[in-house]
């Protein structure tokens, strides 16, 4: 979960959107909250795979 915020403050460049970020649903992940899909280990290795796909401009 640290590693997963960690990634969503350097993608952000703020905590506050990367707070966002991880609280709001996502369609990229059903709708679903990155925060809530993270919870596995699964989940919180597609969560970090979007954040470096937003990060490089990759479509996400």
């Amino acid at each position: 979960m640290a590693r997963i915020y960690a990634i969503a403050q350097y993608v952000w460049n703020s905590e506050d959107y990367a707070r966002e970020f991880l609280h709001k649903p996502h369609p990229m992940l059903q709708n679903r909250a990155p925060l809530e899909v993270s919870m596995t280990e699964i989940g919180a290795r597609r969560v970090e795979e979007l954040l470096w796909r937003l990060y490089y401009g990759i479509a996400a």
